[in-house]
């Protein structure tokens, strides 16, 4: 599954990725082109939902046609109840806003304009998109927001009011000569929704961690239901690039599928989300190993890190004309290492409060056992770079996703450093010594902030470079802030530019205190 909707990349990359998913083993690609952020189609009859760079219907249809010609079915997803600030944030349409509209949010289901419009944009999206499946979306609703939807929720419940909303979408839907599939989140907490929903409607049950979750898969098979299970090879705690535990993740759902397959799990997709917050290149090995699992491919290799390891081997072989199991080896461990949300926030510090927790990561030991790894990993891959003979552009994304994680726990190590310089200058104050000697102590903390800055600075350059050789250079999601995120984590650009105009304030801000200070001033609090 891919999201165009919370990024759209340049059309070409979708383009060229079909012929690799045809190759990894995919025969289905979800297409979530509908969020809170986008809608990526030019629809004829409401041309105002458009967002940047979305597909003409032309354009949608060569994209489906390719996909065809490779055995590839491109299922479409519209959101038909949450994640619907698509629309909403229309000034025409925010009369429908129900929910929270910073967080979970929905289009009223109980205003009769709401399913005119979504009646009206299913009808054109499934004429463009010959699969026999829709995907109408239904997860992480809220209708909390509106007084219509308050009273009916009193009055029958809020499992009622949504099951109708299904049956009303799914009359729509099978209208269109389509099979409705729809987010199986809500289920999960209502199982009183399994009774009041109509049997043929596909159940797509998600799990981002450990899959764990047989009583929620087989309570659905045992109502009647067909279903397919959601796996994620990146999500919200990841940044730079996926991570070990979004292969488990993904192992774990490929297991459920075969184990459920006679009993009604039609089979598994992993989901792409939030593209922003990554080097999108560093994704695609993951990509590959998923659709090897999901082909069947897993009683090939050995069980665990072993069996990632060879599998990624095979990759660089056939990917990068790179023989040799190290080139493999450091891949999976660039995975295995990787920094997830919390630690890249603390290491890409812009708070205070932030800086506490990178200090203590720099001068762990944890983190620097990491940290080696890490090294190891990426100066494998960049000795091997000079050798690549296909994607060299990739292979760079990939040596790039490690700098960056040894480059930030660097800047952890030498806050380390810093603070430490700096509690030894405050021990000598307290202690009586001359202010200077205090003051070349505050220096060398300055020396250590004015490291971490020009680090920062290399990180912001090179990362921006492969952000515009990747995606559109004048999307607004490139800038700190994109203006409709609603997800609370940062994008790894966005956070490291944040993170170096910190730095680099506090520094100018320590240099003027330590410059007064060495001339009879107070010694520098707060800084």
């Amino acid at each position: 599954m891919l999201d165009p909707a919370r990024l759209t990349e340049r059309h070409e990359f979708y383009f060229d990725l079909l012929p690799r998913l045809a190759e990894w083993g995919f025969n289905t690609l979800w297409w979530h082109f509908v969020d809170d952020e986008g809608f990526v189609l030019k629809l004829d009859a409401h041309p105002e939902l458009a967002s940047p760079h979305a597909f003409s219907k032309a354009q949608m249809r060569r994209l489906v046609r390719l996909a065809a010609e490779l055995g590839i079915d491109v299922v479409p997803e519209v959101e038909c109840l949450g994640h619907a600030r698509y629309i909403t944030r229309l000034p025409q349409y925010a009369h429908l806003q129900d929910g929270d509209a910073h967080h979970f949010n929905a289009v009223c289901p109980s205003n009769p304009d709401t399913t005119r419009l979504l009646r009206e944009v299913i009808e054109e999206t499934a004429d463009v998109f010959p699969s026999p499946y829709f995907h109408a979306g239904l997860d992480e609703v809220d209708l909390s927001g509106c007084r219509r939807c308050r009273r009916k929720i009193a009055r029958m419940g809020h499992w009622r009011l949504f099951a109708g909303h299904v049956g009303a979408l799914h009359r729509i839907i099978t209208g269109c000569g389509k099979r409705m599939i729809m987010w199986a989140d809500h289920v999960e907490r209502e199982p009183r929704v399994l009774k009041a929903i109509p049997k043929d409607v596909i159940l797509a049950h998600w799990h981002y961690g450990r899959v764990n979750v047989r009583r929620d898969f087989e309570r659905s098979l045992e109502a009647g239901f067909e279903i397919i299970g959601a796996s994620s090879m990146l999500r919200h705690g990841n940044v730079i690039m996926p991570h070990r535990s979004q292969m488990e993740n993904t192992e774990g759902m490929a297991a459920e599928a075969r184990r459920l397959a006679r009993r009604g799990m039609l089979g598994a997709v992993n989901t792409w989300w939030t593209p922003r917050r990554i080097l999108r290149d560093a994704a695609l090995p993951l990509a590959a190993y998923t659709g090897h699992l999901f082909a069947g491919g897993q009683a090939d290799l050995p069980a665990g890190e072993a069996g990632r390891a060879a599998f990624f081997g095979g990759y660089a072989r056939r990917r990068f004309d790179l023989a040799g199991k190290t080139v493999g080896d450091a891949i999976n461990m660039l995975h295995e290492q990787m920094l997830l949300l919390t630690d890249f926030k603390a290491l890409a510090f812009d708070s205070p409060a932030d800086m506490l927790h990178a200090a203590a990561a720099g001068a762990s030991d944890q983190r620097q056992e990491q940290a080696r790894k890490l090294r190891g990993a990426t100066d494998c891959l960049a000795g091997a770079a000079g050798k690549v003979k296909m994607a060299s552009r990739e292979y760079k994304a990939l040596v790039l996703a490690g700098q960056v994680a040894c480059r930030l726990i660097d800047n952890g190590k030498d806050l380390a450093r810093a603070v430490d310089c700096y509690r030894k200058a405050e021990d000598m104050r307290d202690r009586g010594y001359e202010p200077a000697r205090a003051a070349d102590l505050l220096d060398q903390a300055g020396a250590c902030l004015a490291g971490i800055a020009s680090r920062l600075d290399v990180l912001c350059r090179e990362v921006s470079a492969e952000w515009d050789r990747t995606r559109h250079p004048g999307d607004v999601k490139k800038a700190l802030r994109p203006v409709t995120d609603p997800c609370p984590a940062d994008s790894l650009l966005g956070r490291l530019v944040r993170s170096r105009e910190f730095v680099r304030s506090l520094h100018r801000a320590l240099a003027a205190a330590v410059k007064a200070y060495r001339r009879g001033g107070p010694f520098p609090v707060g800084v």
